[in-house]
């Protein structure tokens, strides 16, 4: 009989899930046992569902972890600021209610049950929060990636277009500013007009999911606002950018 890769079954009589782990030709074999009162590692990052970057912005939250159906296990775990990388240890045992928190992003709740998603002993869960959503906000698109020296969208930026897409959905009556930066070094002049044309491209692409042009206001600052001034490939990649400012909301 073959089962699929590590799939979860329950033996009532036993109260025991095993994972079974093979290849199609029947070896390497593994049969991991997971006890219902075992205590795995759950663990992963919280990340921005616009301005999604694990290598450089975390988003610090707090995860509260509440055992169903009476809450008699309660868990406060804390994000990293740096990465948005969380830790813990949860009981198989347990359904839990998680809540997730952030000052500057919306909450986030789920039922979670360990045996759907444990694999391998351990439990890795990543989350997505979306921005809170308020006038004057600046939300980073690091993700949108041009053609070097060109206006060119690449394929690669559609998914956080589309997520500023959906943001500008929810919220019909929001207005914004596409701002354009690049790195300060060349032509101040041409650095001036590819930011121009950059924001436009945006723009365009916005306008193209339904997006009302009224709503979308461009504007292009060149290499004049640098994040940082270090002189290497990473500060330009960082100056290099994108940014939305919200303007209005109502």
């Amino acid at each position: 009989m073959l089962f699929p890769k590590s799939s979860c079954f329950k033996l009532t009589t036993l109260s025991i899930f095993f994972l079974f782990s093979f290849s199609l030709f029947g070896k390497g074999f593994r049969v991991i046992t997971i006890a219902e009162d075992t205590i795995v590692k759950m663990h992963g990052y919280i990340y921005d569902t616009i301005s999604e970057n694990p290598d450089k912005i975390g988003v610090p939250a707090n995860i509260i972890l509440e055992s169903l159906p009476y809450g008699s296990e309660i868990g406060i775990i804390n994000s990293k600021d740096s990465s948005g990388y969380y830790e813990y240890y949860i009981n198989m045992a347990n359904t839990y209610k998680i809540d997730i928190r952030s000052d500057k992003h919306s909450w986030y709740s789920e039922n979670l049950d360990p045996h759907m998603v444990v694999q391998n002993g351990e439990i890795r869960r990543n989350y997505y929060l979306d921005p809170q959503v308020k006038e004057n906000q600046v939300i980073r698109l690091n993700k949108l990636i041009f053609e070097q020296g060109k206006s060119n969208i690449t394929i690669e930026s559609y998914g956080v277009l589309n997520r500023l897409v959906g943001l500008m959905k929810e919220n019909s009556s929001m207005h914004i500013q596409l701002e354009g930066h690049t790195d300060y070094r060349g032509s101040k002049k041409l650095n001036m007009e590819l930011s121009q044309k950059r924001v436009d491209a945006v723009k365009a692409y916005l306008i193209g999911k339904t997006i009302k042009s009224k709503r979308i206001k461009t504007k292009a600052f060149g290499g004049t606002k640098p994040l940082v001034r270090e002189q290497s490939i990473e500060a330009s990649e960082i100056n290099r950018r994108v940014e939305v400012r919200i303007l209005k909301l109502k």
